[in-house]
Parts: structure tokens; sequence; C-alpha cells
């Protein structure tokens, strides 16, 4: 079985802001913010620099100190919780 990746990117309605030690998540159109801080405040910034999922986890593997298969677990949890509450738009990419 063959499955198109998803491509992750921040939800064109959200705003956010760098404050001390965390990132300020803002939906706008939900009016409802978010605190991320540690390693989600890292996964979220790496997020915005459209870091690809390999980098991504990675980086996260790198800064829990652990495995990339044991990071992808909290990976794909930050990801999915955070597409389902619309502070993340996705789309499944093929290349052809």
């Amino acid at each position: 079985m063959n499955t198109l990746p998803i491509i992750y990117s921040c939800s064109p309605r959200v705003s956010w802001a760098v404050d001390a030690g965390q990132i300020i998540v803002v939906d706008e159109q939900r009016g409802r913010h978010y605190c991320l801080r540690g390693a989600e405040a890292a996964v979220w910034d790496w997020l915005t620099l459209a870091y690809p999922y390999p980098r991504l986890l990675t980086l996260l593997a790198g800064l829990l100190a652990v495995s990339p298969a044991q990071a992808a677990v909290p990976l794909h949890a930050m990801l999915r919780q955070w597409a389902d509450i619309g502070l993340l738009a996705q789309e499944t990419r093929s290349d052809g």
C-alpha cells in the first residue's frame, strides 16, 4: 500500500509570537490562543521555517535525546493535535 506524504504548514488564520520561554499561537478566527513550551515550541518554530517531516523528526530526536523512531510518536501526536484544532493546514503532495 502506497501512501502519499502529508505536508503540514501553519494555517493562514493563525499568528504567533515568541515570548519568554514560549510561543503564543493565536487562532484569530476562533478567538483562541495556545501556549507552546519546550519541545512543542521547538517543533512549531521548525514548522514556521517549512522544515520537512524528516528534518523535524531528526531535530526532535536530537532535542529529546531519543531515536528517530521514538521521536516519531510525540511528533505525530503534536502534528495531529494541531491539525485537529485548526492550527495547521494539511495537504497531500504527490510527486508527479
